[in-house]
């Protein structure tokens, strides 16, 4: 049985906690796109961290944790986590890197500052993009030259050339040698050489095995790069369409599709958000949700929940079921705003426009529901939520005609009500 977990706003739906939760279950877990601009809030055993490329199955014995060929991968950033969460754990995880996966390199992160991309569109400036366009322009370094060190330096000799004709004021490129790099490189890669591997193969087999498999999706579908708010958008396919190339698998079916969303709505950096909060409801959310970036630490922009973005997020991923994060944050609430439609240029519309510069002019057409004073915390059974707050999940549940699969009431993995996801 393959299981993805699919974020289905900007990003930060609490994805970490979901495949945290389901990993225990499975043999392999698939991470299958982005880099370290990722951050996956995980608490294992009352231990907090915040994964950036290492899959959650990573924190549980017997779990192969598998970095796709659809990711960029930063090497010290990903030795320094393994290292930790290996400390944590009194055991090495086991790992498979596609070999054919792309590395971020030193001048990648360079070129973000240089070229002011990160600061214009609000990136996490972790060199995600530049290392995403040189794999489109065929000059970029990938895990399996890794295994030649002649080849690797060759390889960072001619990008550097290039970069350094380029940019020849920019000391921070300039200074840039390929026999450094390939040291670095290389001894970042120590402890991961023997995990190099054809991760698609690897996949692929434990499917036909009948093998329990998650693919563990980063960021969410407004950030994917076709699909979603573009420009202000990460540099992958974040949506489930675009799984089977990231893993390399044609006819892959993937029978729970496990669509994660807030019970409200928070974006980070730039770009267009209907349903944002200025002032004090905005910051109430933020606190009361401890709203900031787990890779940058950065402030979230909050809102209310948007049927309209979820609608077009549930095209994209087909979930066949949804899990509700952060649900406990709305208790105490008297009234509780969800946005069903949009007024562009005084015409009510229901779909979510492809231009950036329309969504901008979008004002949101609310929805009252009432909210509930009870502490749900500690519910562990559907029913026994307060009738309001199911009353509240139907009215997502029905607006995308999707089942609830799962109920957060809190960070740790506990703290969750099951309502089953066996719908394929």
């Amino acid at each position: 049985m393959a299981t993805a977990v699919l974020g289905m706003q900007w990003g930060d739906e609490g994805k970490g906690k979901i495949t945290h939760l389901l990993a225990k279950d499975a043999k392999m877990v698939v991470r299958f796109n982005g880099g370290p601009n990722a951050g996956h809030t995980v608490i294992d055993r009352g231990v907090k961290f915040g994964t950036h490329q290492i899959p959650a199955g990573a924190f549980y014995p017997g779990v192969r944790s598998v970095l796709a060929s659809g990711m960029v991968i930063d090497l010290a950033v990903l030795r320094e986590e393994y290292e930790t969460i290996a400390k944590h754990l009194g055991r090495r995880p086991e790992l498979l890197i596609a070999e054919n996966a792309h590395l971020i390199l030193p001048y990648h992160r360079v070129l973000e500052d240089l070229e002011g991309s990160g600061k214009a569109i609000g990136t996490t400036r972790r060199g995600i993009g530049p290392a995403y366009r040189d794999r489109a322009a065929r000059v970029g370094i990938r895990v399996i030259d890794l295994l030649d060190r002649t080849r690797l330096e060759e390889k960072l000799a001619r990008r550097l050339e290039l970069l350094q004709r380029t940019w020849p004021q920019a000391e921070s490129i300039t200074s840039l040698s390929a026999s450094n790099l390939a040291d670095n490189l290389l001894a970042s890669a120590e402890l991961f050489i023997s995990s190099i591997g054809d991760a698609s193969g690897a996949i692929q087999k434990a499917i036909a095995r009948g093998e329990e498999v998650l693919f563990e999706g980063a960021q969410g579908a407004l950030l994917d790069v076709d699909y979603g708010t573009y420009p202000y958008v990460t540099s992958s396919s974040t949506v489930y369409a675009g799984l089977p190339h990231a893993v390399g698998i044609g006819n892959l079916h993937v029978e729970r599709r496990l669509g994660v969303t807030k019970a409200y709505t928070t974006r980070v950096g730039g770009g267009p958000f209907p349903t944002e909060l200025v002032g004090e409801e905005g910051e109430w959310l933020q606190s009361a949700g401890a709203e900031f970036g787990v890779t940058t630490g950065r402030p979230r922009r909050c809102g209310w929940l948007d049927l309209v973005a979820l609608r077009h997020a549930a095209r994209l991923n087909a979930p066949t079921g949804l899990a509700i994060t952060k649900f406990d944050i709305l208790t105490g609430l008297k009234e509780i705003k969800v946005c069903r439609s949009y007024n562009l240029r005084d015409r009510e519309i229901t779909t979510f426009p492809t231009s950036t510069e329309d969504l901008a002019l979008c004002e949101p057409i609310y929805e009252s529901v009432a909210g509930w004073d009870d502490d749900i915390a500690g519910v562990r059974a559907y029913g026994d939520l307060p009738s309001a707050a199911r009353e509240y999940l139907d009215v997502i549940s029905g607006g995308l005609n999707v089942p609830i699969a799962l109920v957060s009431v809190g960070p740790s993995p506990e703290e969750t009500i099951l309502t089953g996801f066996d719908r394929g």
